[in-house]
């Protein structure tokens, strides 16, 4: 272009890539102020990535799920382990005695699974899944994934009732548990990590596949039938799914402006500080909500977050049932 000297200069220009490492949050903001807002990953601010779902994929699990959406992507295996409630052996064993309240609704059914740690999520970050991930100790980010995942599975939906890891002699009287250790491990990650592992726990869990185990008086042991005709699934409570959204907040000389994104990738969750979590279960009933950091005004955000999550949980159902 030409100046008033009649010299002549020209604009300073960089692909997009560049623009996004120098200042994301603007980048961010482009795409959102366009006419049709759309996200650098071509998706509108409402739509969630479309998930893939494969179950009974570890052959030497009892129960494992993958599930994938966009270029995250996790594997989920449950392994089955017996815990003994007897010490020792013959006369001379010990005798643990499990007193239940059965007075509060499934209240003492959820204090044997607390008690006896009968259900143990972990999840680990597969070398190479992200380009921030280093090797070593687990992250506080993972860690932290990892808690809510077992809040998420123990406290909040009480997906596994203890009555389906007993294992009773032919009085009824428990004499051990199946105890459940249920890995998630992340291969891909590009945002969103919560919503994918628990679905791949969920799936995993539903096609859980336990041998018949009996317990010999005269042995005084349990004993698994190795026959795989015999193999029972997991009594589960109603299902349950989570969703996942960032809010992006724009302070404009016009005021201030705001956008919810659903199911954010790694770029999105690095530059909106305002987060939430949106758990339904079955019948559309909310389980649990969490929301952390920004100022946006929850009695308008809520509402929009709890309408497409349970649009996300229709999703999640439909494609477990077809397993």
């Amino acid at each position: 272009m030409s100046t008033i000297d009649g010299s002549s200069s020209m604009g300073l220009s960089f692909p997009a890539q560049t623009f996004q490492k120098l200042s994301p949050s603007s980048y961010l903001l482009r795409h959102l102020q366009a006419k049709e807002p759309t996200r650098p990953s071509a998706r509108a601010p409402e739509a969630f990535r479309s998930p893939t779902l494969h179950t009974n994929a570890l052959s030497h699990a009892h129960g494992s799920a993958v599930v994938r959406a966009g270029d995250t992507a996790v594997v989920c295996g449950v392994r089955g382990e017996i815990l003994s409630l007897t010490l020792g052996e013959g006369r001379t064993r010990g005798r643990i005695v499990v007193e239940r309240n059965d007075r509060v609704g499934t209240s003492g059914e959820d204090e044997e699974i607390k008690t006896h740690s009968l259900l143990v999520p972990n999840l680990e970050l597969g070398t190479g899944c992200s380009r921030d991930y280093h090797p070593g100790p687990p992250s506080d980010s993972a860690q932290s994934v990892a808690e809510r995942l077992r809040s998420l599975l123990i406290k909040t939906t009480a997906l596994i009732p203890a009555s389906t890891l007993r294992i009773q002699d032919s009085e009824g009287e428990t004499m051990a548990y199946w105890v459940l250790y249920i890995d998630v491990v992340c291969i891909s990650l590009d945002g969103n990590i919560m919503d994918m592992a628990w679905a791949s726990i969920v799936a995993a869990l539903r096609s859980t596949r336990l041998p018949k185990a009996i317990w010999d008086v005269d042995k005084e042991q349990v004993l698994c039938d190795p026959d795989q005709m015999t193999y029972r699934p997991l009594e589960m409570r109603s299902l349950a799914f989570t969703a996942s959204f960032c809010v992006y907040t724009y302070e404009g000389e016009d005021g201030e402006e705001s956008w919810i994104l659903s199911d954010p990738d790694e770029f999105e969750e690095s530059v909106c500080v305002e987060k939430v979590l949106v758990c339904i279960k079955e019948g559309g009933m909310i389980a649990k909500i969490e929301k952390s950091g920004g100022l946006t005004d929850v009695m308008n955000m809520i509402p929009t977050c709890i309408q497409r999550a349970k649009k996300r949980y229709e999703t999640w159902e439909m494609m477990l049932n077809e397993w």
